[in-house]
């Protein structure tokens, strides 16, 4: 197996930093949360997890690589970061947000928001993001304030994409194409799924992605001898051959936007099954993409996907799909009896 040699198209030209006219775009933005929800102050939630870090980038072109943290906002002011001490050690991005740093952070946290003396405080991250005991310790400093959800009102904001935003994914998307031309000159029968891995993620590195996270996804025996799905990092099997093995790549790319890449790979000529189930699954792509117009229901794109693998005698095994941005999981989400009500009207 050869060293990944760079080309011409490692060289990718990027977009470019995200302008001022962008961030002053996002803070005017959140002003207008702020009036529209009656708030007098403004927390944004995050930490290390995927999909749960995009709040920062979002706010402060922050790439939250370890721990967690919060963005703060106010009426009439611009927002600010609250930082783990540690973290004092991480440059901050390129736009001129204040950064503030605590070694305990919900004690930082209500500090910070008792200099506002809020009535009302709005977090977005409430339910699945914020810490518990800095929610207590919020709650401690501030017995008489109210502290409601906005997490849903933040994602619309950030759900429609600007041309700018747009240009972001695809340069994610045109680096991840790199790492898979990369594994597409490597795997095969006698290859394990680690020395792929290996090779397509210094591919993706060398071009400017950054978080990655490589799956491969094959079928396996189950004990009761039916076939099942089984998904994870990178092991030490071996492919052999008529596997049928999906790789997935998730990254961001140099303007912080996440993108996810998945293809099936068959390891020397497919059989009938895995012809009839990748026609499946192109044809279920196909009407998932014609049916998610702009203002469309995304459970109609769901019903449209089922419907399509069904026409080759096919079922839907997961959930179709979901909104993507700086953040690796955003609103909205497709899948129907997972995040939508199929009998729903």
């Amino acid at each position: 197996m050869s060293p990944h040699k760079p080309s011409t198209a490692d060289q990718l030209a990027t977009a470019g930093p995200l302008p001022e006219a962008e961030r002053e775009r996002r803070w005017q933005r959140l002003q207008e949360l702020i009036a529209a929800e009656g708030l007098d102050a403004l927390v944004l939630a995050a930490n290390d997890y995927r999909g749960h870090k995009g709040t920062l980038r979002w706010v402060g072109d922050f790439n939250l690589v370890h721990r967690y943290g919060y963005a703060l906002a106010a009426p009439g002011r611009d927002p600010s970061l609250l930082l783990p001490e540690n973290l004092a050690l991480q440059p901050l991005g390129r736009w001129p947000i204040e950064a503030a740093y605590a070694r305990n952070l919900g004690t930082g946290l209500a500090a910070a928001l008792a200099e506002l003396a809020p009535r009302r405080i709005g977090v977005v991250g409430l339910g699945q993001v914020m810490k518990v005991e800095d929610y207590l310790a919020v709650r401690e400093a501030l017995p008489d304030a109210e502290i409601v959800d906005v997490t849903m009102a933040f994602e619309r904001i950030r759900a429609a994409k600007e041309p700018l935003e747009l240009e972001g994914a695809r340069e994610a998307t045109r680096i991840a194409e790199i790492a898979f031309e990369r594994l597409l000159e490597v795997a095969g029968a006698g290859v394990s799924e680690r020395q792929i891995g290996g090779e397509a993620a210094g591919a993706a590195l060398a071009a400017g992605g950054e978080d990655l996270l490589f799956l491969t996804m094959y079928g396996r025996e189950r004990e009761d001898g039916t076939v099942g799905g089984h998904f994870g990092v990178p092991a030490d099997r071996v492919l052999r051959p008529g596997d049928v093995h999906t790789f997935s790549f998730e990254l961001i790319g140099p303007l912080g936007y996440w993108m996810e890449l998945s293809r099936m790979v068959s390891i020397g000529p497919a059989d009938e099954l895995a012809q009839r189930l990748n026609a499946a699954v192109a044809d279920g792509l196909q009407a998932g993409g014609d049916a998610l117009a702009a203002g469309a229901d995304p459970g109609a794109a769901q019903a449209a996907i089922e419907a399509a693998a069904a026409a080759h005698d096919t079922t839907c095994a997961y959930w179709s799909g979901h909104g993507i941005g700086q953040d690796v999981i955003e609103e909205p989400w497709v899948g129907l009896d997972v995040v939508q009500d199929r009998e729903a009207p």
